[in-house]
């Protein structure tokens, strides 16, 4: 099985990444039949929101990594409300907010290197450097695309809402980092 990174991929996803192991996990990536995420799900305060990266729409149907992320949008501000919305009381945010914001403010063209420039920053943050990626084959089968539809289960922790809401596993990478920092790297080593 071979993961396709996300951007922020879920817990789940890093769950089965720390699974795999090396070669199993992809840095640069032309998935077949153009299938890519520009979304990713976080815990905001009324329910989980998806937030989505607008694409030029020439673009759409493009190989993989010459798909082009449209900047016309306001999309980083809204983004960046939102993530701060969401976890602006949790422990951590202000100790990783900056530093996913400044790759957002680097306006990287393509949504293959924004997506891989955030997946590096993420894997590196949450301690898990020992991952290593390749390179996607043609013949390549069981390609897991959606970490949404894996059927890992996420171990438990502290969410910002979760008084409210009780614990939303199927959310973005971002929500460990915001609630537990420096523990992510913890967390991953436990048995699953």
């Amino acid at each position: 099985m071979i993961l396709i990174p996300e951007i922020f991929p879920s817990i789940q996803w890093f769950i089965m990444a720390q699974k795999q192991g090396k070669n199993n996990l992809l840095k640069q990536f032309s998935a077949p039949n153009n299938k890519y995420t520009n979304k990713y799900i976080i815990a905001g305060p009324n329910q989980l929101q998806t937030l989505t990266i607008p694409l030029i729409s020439s673009s759409k149907s493009d190989y993989f990594p010459q798909i082009q992320i449209d900047y016309s949008q306001k999309w980083i501000r809204e983004h960046k409300n939102a993530l701060q919305t969401a976890y602006g009381k949790s422990p951590f945010f202000e100790y990783y907010d900056y530093r996913i914001f400044d790759v957002f403010d680097k306006q990287i063209p393509e949504l293959a290197k924004l997506n891989q420039s955030l997946l590096e920053l993420t894997t590196k943050l949450v301690g898990l450097e020992n991952i290593e990626f390749s390179q996607i084959e043609n013949n390549d089968t069981q390609l897991i695309f959606n970490s949404d539809k894996m059927e890992t289960p996420t171990p438990e922790f502290s969410q910002v809402f979760d008084a409210k809401y009780g614990f939303r596993p199927k959310v973005s990478i971002l929500d460990l980092l915001f609630n537990l920092g420096p523990l992510c790297k913890d967390y991953f080593q436990a048995e699953f």
